[in-house]
Order: C-alpha cells, then structure tokens, then sequence
C-alpha cells in the first residue's frame, strides 16, 4: 500500500534534509518512534537500530532502518523492516521561494496484518504521517520549543 503525505516547512531545504536525514531525531517529531541509535555507516551508507510501538495495545518492537537512497538537498530513502512490516519511506525535497521547503513523503508499505484488516492499517498510517509532519513542521519552525 502506498500512502503520500506532503508538508510545507518554513526553513531552507538543507536544514530539512539534515534534520530527517539523521534518524536518531525521529523520535522528537515520531511518537511511535522510543529509541534510535546509529549501527554502522554515515550519510547514505547508514544503519539504525530503532524500538518503535507501531500499534498501540501490543508490544514494542525491533527494527531494522537502512538509508538506501541519498541526494542531499532533494531525495532520501529508508528501508524500515521490523519481522512484520517492511516500508520503502521516500522524502522528496523541493526547495519554494523565501527559504520554505516542500516535503513529501512517500511510504510503501507490506504490512503482516490479514487482507480484511488492511484498510483500517491504511488509514491509521496515513492519519500517523500526517501528525507526524505537523510535528516537523512545529519543530523545525520552532513552535514546539524545540529545534
């Protein structure tokens, strides 16, 4: 399933990138998200090991997130795999006039819930992105005291 999310950020495309590009930071604007610490790598060659909670009322779960694509101002790709779920996150960065970036994210996702179950997962995905880049965009402007 494949869901796309955008957010308008008043702050330079560069300063953006860095911040989503390190991913120890995913856990001030991705409240699923509890710990991220870098394996191996830096940059496009980078391997986190991440505890998030994706689905609340079960257990906290291991995952695996590997950088596989890296162009930086514009482009940044994650493989996310914790033993269910596997999601390709893409964020596209466009650079818009007075120092504002436009940011899209686009997540493919193979999740392990049954068939029937999967357009309720669609959805609450979708609904969770959407408050994610709120968050971002709060964060990176600086209304939510951090920054």
């Amino acid at each position: 399933m494949k869901i796309v999310r955008k957010v308008e950020i008043d702050r330079p495309v560069e300063a953006v990138f860095d911040f989503v590009a390190d991913a120890r930071n995913d856990t001030r604007w991705c409240p699923k998200v509890k710990s991220v610490s870098l394996e191996s790598g830096a940059g496009g060659d980078a391997r986190y090991a991440v505890v998030h909670k994706p689905v609340p009322g079960q257990a906290e779960r291991q995952m695996e997130m590997t950088c596989v694509g890296w162009e930086r101002p514009h482009r940044l790709e994650w493989r996310e795999d914790d033993g269910t779920d596997v999601f390709l996150v893409s964020y596209e960065l466009e650079p818009l006039s007075e120092g504002r970036t436009r940011l899209t994210q686009t997540s493919d996702a193979e999740v392990g819930a049954p068939k029937l179950l999967r357009p309720i997962y669609r959805a609450g995905i979708g609904r969770d992105i959407a408050g994610q880049l709120r968050r971002l965009k709060k964060l990176l402007e600086g209304r939510s005291g951090g920054g």
